[in-house]
């Protein structure tokens, strides 16, 4: 069961981590004790307590209420059991918002039960064991992990993987909720966040006073960011550098600096690279973090930027990000640093660094 004042407690950290200070949930890596905050004594022991069964009526976090904020923690607390890195984790919660609304599920589709609507017709289990969250999150984390190179993959690729949908991009939309809940529950319980090489990273984006003033969340940065994989007839948005606002989508043009300007929340259509560059603060490779761009400010359409993400790897020879391509349209993707083949990039800061 779990308590009103785990849940209480989690509450709060949402609020935490919904401000300018987030947490950066990497994908492996080892836990940095500094980057927690002090687990509360009475926790101690919580995540082994956790259980499908009945629970307190917790305070919701964000849209979400208290049975589903619950359901996000015994996915959470299995996960950490299984010493599944973070990203797994939010991996596991998005699919179970897109196939239940994190909801314990009596029945769905044909034979459908449970958080992730597994079928028992296709091995998954009973019908009793689909409706124990604990067992549904086991089955779903065990098929996860083997899945070759689930770790490089999109969140809808890897969640696709083991759900085969017919909607392989619908859980893409769910990432930044998934991140929220993940990182609110699993400090709450007291549980390790793995942290990309054991480093307390800001994950807020800073946007200069000539903009508004104001600390924009990298939830709100790569939710919008997201939002492009599948805004084009449930696809991503095609590619194309035009001046003409009958071209553009949503107000902004459908170019690489077109779409970064859009997730940062600037006036559309949209700065061009060189511009982006010119608000912009030169850091180091070692300083990168989420929201941060990769700039090339070459002229005549050969300059590029990428949204920064997150480290692929402790050694920082990859990472994962956001952008628009001629070759793919809106990608989120491993890349290798700065850039695929001898294409030069420069790590920059938006606003003040």
């Amino acid at each position: 069961m779990i308590s009103r004042a785990i849940v209480g407690i989690a509450v709060a950290v949402a609020a935490v981590l919904l401000g300018c200070s987030g947490l950066l949930l990497g994908g492996g890596g080892g836990a940095s004790a500094n980057c927690l905050p002090a687990a509360d004594a009475s926790l101690t022991g919580s995540s082994a307590s956790v259980s499908g069964g009945a629970r307190a009526a917790p305070g919701p976090i964000g849209e979400w209420n208290a049975e589903q904020v619950a359901n996000a923690a015994v996915i959470v607390a299995v996960g950490q059991r299984l010493q599944v890195p973070a990203r797994g984790q939010v991996i596991v919660v998005a699919t179970a918002m897109q196939e239940s609304s994190l909801v314990n599920l009596a029945g769905g589709d044909r034979d459908s039960v449970g958080l992730f609507q597994q079928r028992p017709s296709q091995g998954w289990g009973t019908p009793a064991q689909l409706q124990d969250p604990q067992y549904a999150a086991t089955k779903f984390y065990t098929k996860l992990l083997a899945v070759p190179g689930w770790q490089t993959m999109t969140l809808a690729q890897a969640a696709q993987a083991v759900q085969i949908s017919a909607y392989p991009q619908a859980y893409a939309k769910w990432e930044p909720d998934a991140v929220q809940l993940v990182g609110a529950v699993g400090s709450a319980l007291g549980l390790a966040i793995p942290f990309d090489l054991e480093q307390c990273l800001s994950t807020c984006v800073v946007i200069t006073a000539a903009d508004s003033g104001s600390c924009v969340d990298a939830a709100t940065v790569f939710g919008r960011a997201q939002s492009w994989l599948t805004a084009w007839s449930d696809g991503p948005v095609p590619y194309l550098s035009s001046g003409d606002p009958a071209d553009w989508f949503q107000g902004y043009r459908r170019d690489c600096s077109g779409y970064v300007s859009m997730a940062l929340g600037l006036e559309g259509p949209g700065l061009n690279t060189s511009g982006l560059a010119a608000r912009s603060t030169i850091i180091s490779k070692s300083a990168l973090r989420p929201g941060d761009l990769l700039i090339n400010t070459a002229p005549n359409l050969r300059g590029h930027v990428v949204l920064f993400e997150r480290w692929a790897d402790a050694s920082m020879t990859r990472y994962y990000g956001y952008e628009q391509t001629g070759s793919g349209d809106t990608q989120h993707r491993a890349i290798p640093y700065p850039y695929f083949g001898d294409y030069p990039m420069n790590p920059y800061r938006f606003g003040s660094a």
